[in-house]
């Protein structure tokens, strides 16, 4: 397929925060994203980026995948699918003229786990779109990116789990077709738009789309970036297993694990609370949490936002693939009357989760899952703990992170290495399908996009992707915040109850505080 993209570069003292709400209209935009990182420097992220239109929205739900054009760039990209043949050979295709509806003709089941990776499912759309959109151009291909989420539950293309009622997609992703990536490094911004099918020999209508971003950037400051109203909001707080029933589930779990069924479990539990602006409550959140993951996702009939301080999956241009398994966690030391972090106490509370048994058997039983799943993906003698226990610090909580890293084989691409290590160690326990049907048993609700990922993928196959948690997703004006505790042989369930309370807590405070703070703009 025929892609073209043209850019300019500017200086811009804006934060991508204020960019993403010049050019979305304060986040209200439908299919738009926000994707930034609050640790400039480090090898987690280098850029911030801006989706601000997208050619194409895809939506899996089961065995169906549903291919959206949101302008004429995805009218062409969905004739190009019609005209292909990978495409045909393994769905079947209905036209609906602004859209495609793809049903997997499905494969023979493979009972062997490394043929099981290959399997035809919704996913392979993905890849497929991914190899669609890839052109000789390596730069190019860069911002040929697809921007979207997994949900906890798209496990179910490739593993076999208790029924469940679902009401949320199984993921959803846009192709998109103009950017704004800005640099940590200095102070400027790169406009990308994109140009796909006959599109992209239109080189006038996208210099046109350019330079219509580039004015308003330009005559943008800071003082035109923000204009929420004030909101009252109930500010009340709904929670879906109260704290006497979730204690009960934390013993049943204690039980199978007694059992010799698992080691451990990850059992979580809904706040709900009044969320009126979401994109008002991320830039809270962003201020008083800032993590290495942060992001807004308007899908249209919901937006996702949240401040993840751990990443799923990673696979770079060197096709090196990273996992970041985190276990471990205590609350941040306040001083009662300044309520300021007492450093003191902070550092004593971090030395205590250090040593903690219970603590480092948890963390130390993710670091082998994370190891066993790239066992599964990479060349041997390349996998590798590279980082162990570190403690990092956010605004509520301290938590324990590892890394692990190794090489794909030859034959594994970013998508398979996903498969082989969803869903992830840190939000189901081990092993990994026993845990994830205990939790089905008892959670009773499909978690939807909590414990899945948000993801980037470009059309060289570089992956990037943060676990979904200290998250929120907003319907009609409520947000559901969803947090877990790991249980093991010897949790505590009035602790482990605590621990969902102090996960969720940034992200409730975010939505509940009506103001927003000036200093969200940096």
């Amino acid at each position: 397929m025929q892609v073209s993209t043209l850019s300019r570069r500017l200086p811009l003292s804006l934060s991508p925060y204020q960019v993403f709400a010049v050019l979305s209209d304060n986040g209200k935009q439908s299919h738009t994203a926000l994707l930034e990182t609050a640790e400039a420097g480090t090898h987690h992220h280098k850029n911030s980026v801006s989706m601000l239109s997208a050619a194409l929205q895809v939506k899996a739900l089961g065995k169906t995948v549903t291919l959206n054009a949101l302008n004429e760039n995805g009218s062409f990209i969905l004739d190009a699918v019609l005209g292909s043949r990978e495409f045909c050979r393994d769905f079947l295709i209905k036209d609906k003229k602004v859209s495609l509806e793809l049903t997997c003709k499905g494969s023979p089941q493979m009972s062997d786990e490394r043929e099981r990776l290959f399997e035809n499912t919704t996913v392979s759309v993905l890849q497929k779109l991914r190899d669609l959109i890839k052109t000789e151009d390596s730069a190019g291909n860069e911002s040929s990116m697809l921007i979207g989420a997994f949900s906890y539950e798209v496990v179910e293309q490739y593993e076999t789990l208790p029924d469940i009622e679902k009401n949320q997609e199984d993921y959803c992703f846009y192709i998109a077709d103009q950017l704004v990536v800005q640099s940590h490094d200095n102070q400027n911004a790169k406009i990308i738009v994109k140009g796909f099918g006959s599109n992209a020999d239109n080189t006038v209508r996208l210099g046109v789309e350019l330079e219509q971003i580039y004015q308003i950037l330009k005559g943008s400051s800071v003082s035109d970036t923000l204009s929420f109203p004030a909101t009252m909001g109930n500010t009340e707080i709904a929670l879906n297993i109260a704290d006497k029933d979730f204690y009960q589930k934390v013993e049943e779990a204690r039980e199978r694990i007694k059992q010799g069924d698992i080691f451990q479990v990850v059992l979580s539990r809904i706040f709900s609370v009044s969320c009126p602006n979401p994109f008002q409550a991320y830039g809270n959140l962003r201020l008083s949490n800032p993590s290495p993951y942060m992001y807004f996702i308007n899908f249209g009939d919901k937006e996702l936002f949240g401040a993840s301080p751990e990443s799923a999956l990673k696979v770079n241009r060197q096709r090196e693939v990273f996992l970041y398994p985190i276990a471990g966690t205590r609350k941040r030391a306040f001083d009662s009357i300044t309520g300021q972090i007492n450093h003191d106490q902070d550092s004593r509370i971090e030395f205590e989760l250090i040593e903690d048994i219970k603590e480092n058997a948890e963390h130390m039983m993710l670091v082998d899952l994370a190891r066993n799943d790239l066992a599964k993906i990479v060349e041997k003698g390349t996998r590798e703990v590279i980082q162990l226990k570190r403690v990092i610090k956010y605004s509520h909580v301290q938590h324990m992170v590892s890394e692990v890293k190794g090489v794909l084989k030859p034959d594994i691409d970013s998508l398979v290495a996903y498969r082989a290590c969803a869903n992830m160690g840190t939000l189901t326990g081990a092993p990994k399908i026993k845990a994830m049907e205990i939790i089905r048993q008892q959670e009773d609700k499909a978690r939807g996009y909590y414990g899945g990922a948000v993801c980037t993928l470009n059309a060289n196959d570089e992956f990037d992707s943060a676990i979904i948690i200290r998250s929120a997703v907003v319907t009609d004006g409520v947000a559901e915040i969803t947090a877990g505790a790991g249980v093991v042989h010897d949790s505590i369930p009035r602790e482990e109850a605590l621990e969902t309370v102090n996960k969720a807590k940034a992200v409730i405070d975010a939505c509940r505080k009506q103001q927003i703070n000036s200093e969200v703009l940096v």
